[in-house]
């Protein structure tokens, strides 16, 4: 496997996400917010983030189980995840990792608003629009600038496995994220 290459530093991250939560507070004052962040990938971003936003802010997990297989009329994505907050008359934030095709956020969004949130927003640590599959745009992006390839560290990874604890988001060529053990 190749060095993984430093996209952006811990440090560099470190000040991104201060001027995000900077723009949200700014954005949601004087309102009940909650970031809900998307396990396993966020894990990272959404701590990081609520240390920044201190005491003011709530957060909460959802695990979303994505499920790929080709059938009849093509590739068919089963999307499961159990619901266990209460988002009613509260402003959401859905933090993600990385926000590709938008399905998995967008099957979120669409569950969560049956709760009739106050409004709900996608955040994300790292934007590739020119992925998305769903009409969906990020609110808030961290970094839209990332090189090809399969992104590691700061709670990204194979598996996450080993290159997952990295503090620096880092790029390796995509098929060579299957030889990391």
């Amino acid at each position: 496997m190749n060095t993984p290459r430093v996209v952006y530093t811990a440090d560099q991250i470190h000040r991104r996400l201060e001027e995000l939560v900077a723009e949200i507070s700014s954005d949601y004052e004087g309102k009940e917010l909650i970031l809900v962040g998307i396990l396993k990938g966020s894990a990272f971003f959404l701590a990081d983030t609520a240390r920044l936003f201190g005491p003011s802010v709530a957060l909460d997990f959802e695990f979303v189980d994505v499920t790929t297989s080709t059938g009849e009329r093509g590739e068919v994505v089963s999307l499961t995840f159990a619901t266990r907050i209460n988002v009613t008359d509260r402003h959401v934030l859905i933090l993600k990792d990385v926000l590709h095709s938008g399905v998995t956020e967008n099957y979120l969004i669409t569950h969560l608003s049956q709760q009739t949130p106050a409004s709900i927003e996608v955040a994300a640590l790292v934007d590739k629009p020119q992925m998305r599959s769903v009409n969906l745009s990020a609110r808030y992006a961290a970094f839209t600038d990332v090189p090809n390839g399969f992104l590691i560290g700061y709670g990204l990874g194979p598996g996450h496995g080993r290159h997952t604890n990295l503090p620096d988001l880092c790029v390796i060529p995509e098929g060579e994220e299957s030889a990391s053990p």
